[in-house]
């Protein structure tokens, strides 16, 4: 599981990366769905469900149809949306969303933002993105040409060059009055035609990865956002403890709808949490996702066992030894290789496993190459199916081996790795269930 975690924070951001083109404005009527089409069109439904975190679910399968496609036929895709309620009025959002050269400093790694192209409320624009690491062969300095069309609360962009060639997005912002807004962002890219040699090697060396890049993508895109408009807040928790996302029955069963339409996980990503390590308290980002399964609880408890990582993951994870520690303990240190195309990272992963009960785990790392594990999952029953509830934080500490650490160079390397993780388990058991 946790071998996606440390590439998906790299790989989402070759959604932003292509090469130097130019354009004249292309003829576009967008059909991405509204973020609200699932919430019957209720701003507050979709606000409370968010609250403080950033919430990512999908919507339903769809016909896609795009002007930049080379051939005139549509392909079947799923729009990812994700949602964040920010402190500031909807006038403050839409004047720095529509300042496109303003994006310089808003998103990390934007070293450039410039317009090509203007037609009324449509603007082209080139975008550079710069990522240095300490690895050469893995730094970034590339373009992208995007077309932004702008209405009243929102803009809609169609990708027109980059790495993932065929792609489109929509922000949008909704005024909840005394000074919050909610904004959201609804994207899809066809992560099956990469361009250039380093994107498409990695994406080939590591298909599975391409499952937590669309909420990796949305991850990125509104924790830049939430980090402008809001001051950083920090929940304690107590040696043992995990955080919970307050939910009603009724926003659980919204969860369980949606995923099940879509057949996608719904995704929170918490605020920070400071968690007691015998040095000190140490800062972690949880995620905390849901999969719907049209099972029983019986049926999904095998992929609460330390073995089952092997089942799912048998590319990476080389070897398992495991040992009793007490009666519902268990340590299991796994051997993993992640293969980026272009390199290799081999590293130990020491998980211990706690089983309170039947139906959930939890797990903490308790020796190798990665300190700063923490996580859990839950089943629980929902009618005549199962909610798959992963909760995961993991952080790259200072003294990780070199190739492990080199991600630290990364934008939200706290937070990035638990989003696309979660994202990458929960499709993988989805698939294996079939």
């Amino acid at each position: 599981m946790q071998n996606n975690k440390n590439k998906c924070g790299l790989l989402l951001l070759c959604c932003l990366l292509g090469t130097q083109v130019s354009a004249k404005i292309i003829p576009w009527k967008e059909q991405i769905p509204s973020s609200l089409s699932v919430f019957q069109g209720k701003t507050q439904l979709l606000a409370d469900l968010t609250a403080n975190r950033i919430l990512i679910y999908a919507h339903p399968a769809q016909a896609i149809t795009l002007p930049t496609f080379k051939n005139p036929h549509s392909i079947s895709g799923k729009f990812y949306t994700g949602a964040v309620v920010v402190p500031a009025s909807s006038q403050n959002v839409a004047r720095l969303l529509s300042n496109y050269n303003g994006y310089k400093g808003l998103f990390p790694t934007l070293k450039l933002a410039k317009v090509v192209e203007q037609q009324g409320n449509i603007t082209q624009m080139k975008y550079q993105v710069s990522i240095p690491t300490p690895i050469p062969i893995l730094n970034f300095k590339e373009n992208v040409l995007m077309q932004h069309h702008l209405t009243a609360n929102s803009i809609s962009t169609l990708v027109l060059d980059a790495p993932i060639p065929y792609g489109a997005g929509k922000i949008e912002w909704f005024d909840l009055g005394n000074n919050k807004t909610l904004i959201t962002v609804t994207q899809w890219g066809d992560l099956n035609h990469p361009k250039g040699f380093l994107f498409s090697s990695i994406l080939n060396a590591l298909p599975e990865a391409k499952l937590g890049i669309p909420s990796g993508t949305n991850a990125f895109l509104l924790e830049a956002l939430q980090q402008h408009f809001k001051t950083p807040s920090y929940h304690s928790l107590k040696a043992g403890e995990l955080p919970e996302a307050p939910l009603s029955s009724n926003q659980v069963q919204k969860i369980a709808t949606l995923s099940q339409l879509s057949q996608e996980p719904v995704s929170f990503i918490l605020p920070s949490s400071k968690v007691p390590y015998p040095h000190g308290l140490e800062s972690l980002r949880f995620s905390s996702s849901y999969q719907y399964f049209a099972k029983k609880p019986q049926q999904m408890q095998h992929w609460l066992s330390a073995p089952a990582y092997q089942e799912l993951f048998p590319r990476q994870i080389e070897e398992i030894d495991l040992k009793k520690i007490k009666p519902n303990t268990i340590d299991a240190d796994y051997k993993i290789s992640v293969g980026l195309g272009v390199i290799n990272i081999p590293f130990d992963f020491k998980l211990r496993f706690d089983y309170p009960n039947s139906l959930e785990n939890q797990f903490d790392a308790v020796g190798g190459d990665l300190q700063f594990v923490k996580g859990g999952m839950h089943l629980i029953p929902q009618g005549q199916g199962t909610l798959l509830n992963v909760t995961s934080a993991m952080k790259i500490h200072d003294k990780a081996p070199f190739l492990l650490r080199a991600m630290r160079s990364l934008p939200y390397h706290d937070m990035l790795p638990a989003i696309g993780g979660n994202t990458v388990l929960a499709l993988k058991i989805k698939h294996k269930m079939k």
